[in-house]
């Protein structure tokens, strides 16, 4: 085993368990513990500490390559970007001002179009991912009243509301309309 120059570590432990539980991602909690283990154990290698942290050997190796080259800095950096999807910025737009016209009635429309369009096929989880990530959100019907009836609605508004808004004439009214629904 290649012998580790723990002297290269130039925190102390305390410093390095406060920066533990101050760090940015959890996911970098580990790389610090791996500081700390090589710091309490001079007898340690990076195969113990690797097992020991529950993550494969080649990984602790870059963590301490990465933390003997740039330091805590370079032990620390999180790059990772995530995927960026399978439509460009340029397609994604474009699929925007169409969705905008409101032409498309289903997923399924958007779909269709985006394949003919582009040649890029989605499933139905996918196309659904797509509108969620554009903001953009399903109409739906307002709902209706099961049980109206439209000759007494009909007689309410001829009826009562003629006779208030008579009765008032000379003040402001405000109805309220669709009381409870977006």
């Amino acid at each position: 085993m290649k012998v580790i120059k723990r002297e290269l570590i130039k925190e102390d432990v305390k410093e390095l368990k406060r920066l533990q539980k101050t760090v940015k991602h959890h996911r970098l909690v580990p790389r610090i513990q791996m500081l700390i283990l090589l710091k309490k154990n001079p007898k340690i290698t990076l195969k113990e500490v690797a097992s020991l942290l529950n993550y494969g050997y080649k990984t602790v190796k870059t963590w301490w390559k990465n933390y003997k080259e740039g330091g805590l800095e370079k032990l620390l950096e999180w790059e990772v970007k995530g995927y960026k999807g399978r439509l460009t910025e340029t397609q994604l737009e474009k699929l925007e001002e169409e969705v905008n016209k409101g032409e498309f009635k289903t997923q399924k429309e958007i779909a269709d179009w985006i394949e003919r369009e582009f040649g890029i096929r989605y499933t139905q989880q996918g196309i659904s991912r797509l509108l969620k990530k554009l903001k953009v959100k399903k109409k739906v019907a307002r709902s209706e009243n099961v049980n109206k009836q439209e000759e007494k609605s009909k007689e309410f508004k001829e009826k009562v509301l003629k006779k208030i808004v008579k009765e008032n004439k000379d003040k402001e009214i405000f109805f309220l309309t669709n009381q409870g629904s977006d």
